[in-house]
C-alpha cells in the first residue's frame, strides 16, 4: 500500500490557518476602532420617562439584555445636571467581587478592591455610601440584527436588588439567562428618582435570533468593560464657555 505524501496537506492547513488568522485579525482590529471612543449610545432618564440615543423618548422598553457588567463610581463633588465631570474613582468588572479600582482613576480611593474601601462603605454618606454602585446592561430591541449598535442602560443603585431578583427568577423559573429571554423594563411611578423595574420575562424562540445575540454577546462585554475617557470628559468640561462676572455696578454718592 503507497504511503501518503503528507506535505501538500500540511502546506494546504498552514495556509488555510494563516488565512484565518488574518481575516480574524482585521475582524478585532474592526471591532477595537468601534469600541476604542464608545459615546452617545447610553439611554438616560428624565421625568420617568427612557431617552433613547435616537431622540425617541418611551415609557417602557422591550429588549434583550445581551450583557451586564459591575460598576463602581466615585466623585469627590456634587452633581451638576450641565457639567461632564469625569469620576474620581471607579472599577468595572464582570463579577462584582473582582471590582478594584482602575489604574486609570483621576484619585484612586483604595489599593486593597473596592469591598475595603471606606467610600464603599454604609455610612460614608449619610446612610449610604459614597462611591456609587451600578450595573451597566447593553441591551438590543427585539428586530435587532448583526449590526444594530447596542444601547447601554446605567442601572442606578435603588435598582439593582429588583435586578438580581429578575435575574433569578428567570434563571430558577425559565432555565435562561437574562438574553435568553425578552425583558419589560419600565420606571416605577411611586419615586421621584428613576427607579427601574424588570419585569414579564419572555422566552425568545427564535433559533436564527438567539444565535445572532449569542455572536454578539463578546462585542457587548468589550463595550460594556471600555473604561470612562476621564481625559476627554475633561477636556470637555473645561472647553465650556464659563459665564462672565459682571463688574458690580457703582453706586452713586
Amino acid at each position: 500500500m503507497a504511503t501518503k505524501k503528507p506535505s501538500s496537506a500540511v502546506a494546504k492547513s498552514t495556509k488555510s490557518t494563516a488565512l484565518a488568522t488574518t481575516s480574524f485579525t482585521e475582524d478585532l482590529e474592526d471591532l477595537k476602532n468601534r469600541l476604542k471612543a464608545p459615546g452617545g449610545d447610553k439611554i438616560t432618564f428624565k421625568k420617568r420617562k427612557f431617552n433613547l440615543p435616537n431622540g425617541d423618548v418611551l415609557d417602557f422598553l422591550d429588549v434583550v439584555i445581551v450583557d451586564f457588567v459591575y460598576m463602581n463610581k466615585f466623585y469627590s463633588a456634587a452633581y451638576q445636571e450641565d457639567s461632564i465631570v469625569p469620576p474620581d474613582c471607579f472599577a468595572i468588572a464582570p463579577n462584582g467581587k473582582d471590582l478594584s479600582p482602575s489604574a486609570n482613576s483621576p484619585d484612586c480611593q483604595s489599593q486593597v478592591g473596592c469591598a475595603g474601601c471606606p467610600q464603599n462603605q454604609f455610612g460614608s454618606k449619610g446612610k449610604g455610601k459614597a462611591c456609587s454602585n451600578r450595573i451597566v446592561m447593553a441591551i438590543l430591541p427585539t428586530d435587532a440584527g448583526p449590526e444594530t449598535p447596542f444601547a447601554i442602560i446605567d442601572v442606578p443603585p435603588t435598582s439593582l436588588k429588583g435586578w438580581q431578583q429578575y435575574a433569578s427568577s428567570v434563571a430558577r423559573g425559565l432555565q435562561r439567562p437574562p438574553f435568553g429571554v425578552v425583558t419589560h423594563i419600565e420606571m416605577d411611578d411611586s419615586y421621584d428618582y428613576a427607579k427601574l423595574i424588570f419585569s414579564d420575562p419572555q422566552p425568545l424562540d427564535d433559533a436564527e435570533f438567539i444565535s445572532m445575540i449569542r455572536s454578539r454577546r463578546e462585542e457587548a462585554r468589550e463595550r460594556l468593560l471600555t473604561e470612562p475617557d476621564v481625559a476627554a470628559m475633561q477636556a470637555a468640561n473645561d472647553a465650556k464657555p464659563k459665564s462672565k462676572l459682571k463688574a458690580p455696578v457703582k453706586r452713586r454718592a
